[in-house]
C-alpha cells in the first residue's frame, strides 16, 4: 500500500516549523522519520501513524484517543508493545491531531 504523500509532507512541515532535523527511512511499511538516529514516527501505507510514545504513556493515550482511533500496533500478527500505537487517519486529519500525536512522539524522547 502507497505512503499518505499528503501525511509525510505535513509530517516534514510540522518538525521543520519546531526547527527539529530528521532522517527519512522506509520500514516497516512506513516511511520513518528518524530523529537523533532513533524513530519518533512513520507515516503508514493507507494514511495514519506509527506512533512511537513512552510506554509509561501508552495507556493514557489510548483511552483518550478510543480504540477506533489508535491501538497497540501489530506487525505480522504480533502485538509490537505499549511503544507502539497505530494511530488512525481520522485522528491526525486536522493539525490538531497531528500535533498531539507528534507532541506524544517526542515526549518519549524527552
Amino acid at each position: 500500500m502507497a505512503i499518505d504523500e499528503h501525511l509525510a509532507t505535513r509530517v516534514r512541515s510540522d518538525l521543520t516549523d519546531r526547527g527539529i532535523e530528521w532522517q527519512e527511512k522506509r520500514m516497516f511499511g512506513s516511511l520513518i522519520f528518524m530523529v537523533g538516529g532513533s524513530i519518533l514516527v512513520g507515516v503508514r501505507g493507507g494514511g495514519g501513524l506509527l506512533a512511537r510514545v513512552d510506554p509509561a504513556e501508552s495507556a493514557d493515550l489510548l483511552a483518550d484517543a478510543g480504540p477506533l482511533y489508535a491501538q497497540v500496533a501489530d506487525m505480522g500478527g504480533k502485538d509490537m508493545g505499549p511503544s507502539w500505537l497505530d494511530v488512525h487517519p481520522d485522528a491526525v486529519a486536522d493539525e490538531a491531531g497531528l500535533t498531539h500525536w507528534i507532541d506524544a512522539c517526542l515526549r518519549r524522547g524527552a
